[in-house]
């Protein structure tokens, strides 16, 4: 009979953090649904756009920084990912401009949408 290991079995913070964020889609998403009014996605583009900017202090994989990188989709504006980043990644996504919906996870890694589709997600900006 084989023995098991009494060690409690460890699952990577890989798997952890895209477990955390598929949930954390699909609650964004259920609340995407609910939610009221919604804002224009502002100066709306067709084609993504990326932005550099700061927000709430991270740590992960032994770095440490408050640079963001925010990319737009779907017409949402990185500027104004870039302008709200900050408190939404303080906030743990509770804020958030008027009609959008917001989630952040403690490692830096968000995602915010308006109905209509819009969508603007930001994650630590790491160093290689």
């Amino acid at each position: 009979m084989p023995t098991r290991s009494k060690s409690p079995s460890r699952r990577s913070f890989g798997t952890t953090l895209r477990t955390t964020s598929i949930a954390a889609a699909l609650v964004l998403l259920t609340t995407a649904s609910t939610a009221g009014a919604t804002a224009p996605a502002h100066t709306a583009t067709a084609v993504p756009c990326t932005e550099t900017a700061t927000g709430a202090p991270w740590s992960y994989k032994g770095q440490k920084g408050t640079a963001y990188t925010v990319l737009g989709e779907s017409g949402a504006s990185c500027s104004l990912g870039a302008k709200w980043l900050k408190r939404i990644t303080a906030s743990h996504g509770s804020t958030s401009p008027k009609g959008w919906a917001c989630l952040a996870v403690s490692s830096g890694i968000g995602e915010c949408q308006v109905k209509g589709g819009g969508i603007f997600e930001f994650s630590p900006k790491l160093k290689k």
